[in-house]
């Protein structure tokens, strides 16, 4: 019987590794903090240039979204993240954007978190699911004033933050949650478990094409808490972002769409 699987493209292992290898010589160019009073930050990517997200004082959820910064029309695409790259993302996974254009947006080069199997399925960084959102946590808290529902859910924080690029909600779709640990149980469920990440842990993405990377920190701090306790057992961090040149041109991407899109006949 034939192995059933994904038609993939080929992937050029040995351009990634020599990528990796070498890290020492890329060259900073950009570093800040996301902080607990914005609570969210967007910000450009350039092609070539690497993103290091950063548990600065230990582990932080983070919701990461992604659009092509000339054309925002073209965004990351979780579902067909989810069947090229699996469900959790680390070194060397790919993320997709969406039709007509289907091509690397970024590639993760470097993922220093180590997740402790405590589940046979468990995993860090996973491209399915979406943001919080004010009904989430409203239906969490039964509070129509809290915080989290009124202005620090994900939903928020990320429109604040795609503001300055003329950008709002109906530009929010596909996201990856970041740092974020679960694992799978019996009828597809998947209960939040907290996050293996330490303080110091990062990963870092290498940008194939210039992008706009927007970043909430989540609520829900590190998973350790329920939902419901959330606001007063898990408390949310700042993350650091890098920015690094590194020297090295993305190579071309063979793509039947084409840089103009795709018609199809008929």
């Amino acid at each position: 019987m034939t192995e059933w699987s994904h038609p993939m493209p080929p992937f050029p292992r040995e351009f990634y590794e020599n990528l990796r290898r070498a890290k020492p010589s890329f060259r900073k160019v950009d570093e800040f903090v996301i902080d607990l009073e914005e609570r969210g930050k967007a910000f450009i990517i350039k092609r070539g240039h690497t993103a290091r997200i950063i548990c600065i004082e230990g582990p932080q959820i983070a919701d990461v979204c992604i659009w092509n910064a000339h054309n925002y029309k073209e965004r990351f695409w979780n579902d067909y993240t989810l069947c090229r790259e699996t469900f959790f993302l680390s070194t060397y996974s790919r993320l997709w954007s969406n039709l007509p254009m289907f091509r690397p947006l970024m590639t993760i080069i470097e993922d220093t978190v180590e997740t402790k199997l405590t589940f046979p399925t468990s995993g860090h960084h996973y491209c399915f699911g979406s943001h919080c959102n004010p009904s989430f946590w409203y239906w969490a808290l039964r509070d129509k004033n809290h915080p989290y529902v009124t202005k620090y859910n994900c939903w928020c924080n990320l429109q604040r933050a795609i503001k300055p690029f003329g950008l709002g909600y109906e530009d929010l779709h596909d996201n990856i949650n970041l740092f974020q640990k679960t694992h799978f149980e019996p009828g597809g469920v998947h209960p939040v478990e907290p996050s293996d990440a330490k303080k110091g842990d990062y990963v870092e993405f290498y940008a194939e094409m210039d992008v706009l990377m927007a970043i909430s920190l989540c609520p829900s701090g590190s998973g350790t808490a329920h939902w419901s306790e959330a606001p007063e057992k898990d408390v949310v961090k700042p993350l650091g972002v890098e920015i690094y040149d590194t020297g090295i041109e993305p190579l071309p991407f063979e793509n039947v769409m084409g840089e103009q899109g795709f018609h199809c006949r008929g």
